[in-house]
């Protein structure tokens, strides 16, 4: 119960990765609250099952009035937004550079480098003020690596990480670190952007060192855990792989 009297809000939490790395926390002891585009009750319910407390709110990361207001309802809920996990990010199935559309790279950039953004300037004040907080957003091998037909969506998570080595640098001094991490985890999300499931497994692990996805609970959410937990205060600016070897960092 690392995280116990602490408050966490993690963005695209309703299914896949962030209601896995919500959990993770939940079980650390920490308040969720979940942000969602779609129905979050589902993920609130399983927090509250195992005996945490949870909201939900449906909300667009990309739209700065949605932003600010999950943040207030956190605070309202809450008292304070202590752990900012952002996950969201529109998915898109991988296709060749010159067939990437305008509209394709806005969803791409809004969904993940802007709504970032906006969460972490709308939480920035109240962590300033309690002088205590933790970023964790979400970047991809695919922006620092390569991974094929992925370029809007690659270049938004290499502005992520451009974002949380900016926060890392300035912020520090308010007792706020900010990191990233790269995940490989096997989600509804992911499944689509393997050409809407059908590559192979065999196909996709090949690009593994250690040959299995990872759980997006025991694996990804326990890093997000470790981030946003005392054993990582003197961790900031930084970018970790939990991708079994998938890309190197760059």
């Amino acid at each position: 119960m690392i995280l116990k009297g602490k408050n966490a809000l993690v963005t695209g939490a309703s299914r896949g990765l962030g209601r896995a790395e919500a959990i993770a926390l939940a079980k650390e002891g920490a308040n969720i609250v979940i942000v969602s585009n779609q129905d979050p009750s589902e993920a609130v319910a399983e927090v509250e099952s195992l005996g945490g407390r949870a909201i939900g709110i449906i909300g667009d990361v990309s739209v700065a009035a949605d932003v600010d207001r999950a943040v207030a309802a956190a605070i309202d809920a809450f008292g304070s937004v202590d752990i900012l996990v952002n996950n969201a990010q529109v998915i898109p199935q991988a296709h060749p550079f010159e067939d990437w559309t305008e509209a394709e790279m806005r969803a791409n950039w809004e969904s993940g480098a802007l709504g970032t953004f906006l969460f972490m300037k709308a939480c920035f004040p109240h962590m300033k003020k309690n002088r205590f907080g933790r970023i964790i957003n979400t970047c991809s091998s695919a922006g620092h690596g390569y991974i094929p037909g992925n370029a809007g969506y690659g270049s938004a998570k290499e502005a992520i990480r451009s974002l949380t080595r900016s926060a890392a640098k300035e912020w520090g001094e308010h007792n706020i670190t900010v990191n990233a991490i790269a995940p490989a985890a096997i989600t509804p999300g992911s499944l689509f952007a393997m050409d809407g499931g059908n590559a192979t497994e065999e196909a996709c692990l090949s690009m593994f060192a250690i040959k299995r996805w990872g759980d997006p609970e025991s694996d990804i959410g326990r890093v997000v855990v470790f981030l946003s937990g005392p054993d990582a205060s003197y961790v900031t600016g930084d970018t970790i792989n939990v991708n079994g070897g998938m890309a190197p960092l760059v």
